[in-house]
């Protein structure tokens, strides 16, 4: 299992945290209670690991438990690759 953590928490901090916030991310922060993540961010965030990872994320796994937090995001992409290879 590869820890992404630090890459997607980078995107994360960079592109979706409030600029002014200064925003440190755990792996099991909540993503969703912290408003860093919304519906709309969810697809930035797919797109984001669509293009870096070259995995293709169906609908029916756009659901709050791979995305809640750096930690739920990783272990999803984990068993992406592991599926493709």
């Amino acid at each position: 299992m590869t820890d992404f953590s630090d890459t997607i928490r980078s995107f994360i901090e960079r592109e979706m945290a409030p600029q002014d916030s200064g925003t440190t991310l755990s792996s099991s922060d909540s993503l969703i209670e912290k408003g860093i993540v919304d519906s709309l961010g969810v697809q930035r965030l797919i797109a984001y690991l669509e293009k870096e990872f070259d995995v293709q994320i169906v609908d029916t796994e756009i659901v709050p438990e791979n995305f809640e937090s750096i930690g739920s995001v990783v272990n999803f992409l984990n068993l992406k690759l592991g599926a493709k290879g």
